[in-house]
């Protein structure tokens, strides 16, 4: 009849209680899934466009020399992550061949290697000295480390006048009343950096438009940074025993 309600009355708390989620539950009509899709992915395109005009705010004010400069160290980045990706592509196939000698003298220099990364050997070659003066907080510090990392670096001494830590995997840094805090080790200005690799990569690397050598300045301090034949780094890290 006309006048009864559409829907039967339940037959028992369950149905009722379905009924009830039913009712509950949004619908969603296809237009306003589409709407929503159009809405999340403007969003996306708006921010992404924000970002690229940052960066390209930013090339376009840099100097002709500052560019190169990038793109220099960039190519540089590129050939060395493929020189290494060949070279343990040859290592590989060298385990994989069989041979004893050269499997031992692979995992000899495979260990001195991993030893070098942890800092448990004295070190010495080529590379430079870093000198900051007058102001220097650890983010920029933890910043130019990253870079040197970035840039091919195989070993890394940070100290002042008396004391020397050694850079590895887990060091950590904090801000001090008259310097930096190196892993605990309060260091006062100026602060030394010693650097192993290749120096002709390693100073262009601190000397990019926006690196450490601009933060430094910005920040008010003074830095110089030196190419040298021969850099000694002669702090270790303990090797913790199991």
């Amino acid at each position: 009849m006309a006048g009864q309600s559409k829907h039967r009355p339940a037959k028992s708390g369950r149905i009722a209680r379905l009924r009830l989620r039913r009712s509950l539950r949004p619908h969603l009509s296809r237009t306003q899934v589409l709407l929503t899709a159009i809405f999340v992915l403007l969003g996306f395109a708006t921010t992404a466009a924000i970002s690229g005009s940052s960066a390209n705010a930013v090339l376009s004010n840099a100097r002709q020399s500052d560019l190169v400069a990038v793109l220099d160290d960039l190519a540089g980045r590129e050939a060395r992550l493929r020189a290494e990706s060949a070279r343990l592509e040859t290592a590989r196939q060298t385990l994989l061949g069989g041979n004893e000698y050269q499997a031992v003298t692979e995992a000899k220099r495979r260990a001195n290697a991993l030893a070098q990364l942890a800092g448990t050997q004295k070190l010495a070659g080529s590379g430079i000295q870093v000198r900051i003066s007058r102001k220097l907080i650890a983010t920029t510090l933890l910043d130019a480390i990253q870079e040197l990392r970035d840039a091919g670096a195989i070993g890394m001494e940070i100290s002042d006048k008396d004391l020397a830590v050694r850079v590895v995997g887990n060091t950590w840094f904090g801000d001090t009343a008259t310097g930096v805090s190196v892993s605990g080790t309060e260091l006062h200005l100026p602060i030394f950096i010693k650097v192993i690799g290749e120096s002709s990569v390693l100073a262009p690397a601190l000397r990019i438009p926006g690196g450490l050598a601009d933060t430094v300045h910005t920040d008010g301090g003074n830095i110089s940074i030196r190419e040298m034949p021969n850099v000694e780094i002669d702090s270790t890290v303990p090797l913790q025993m199991p």
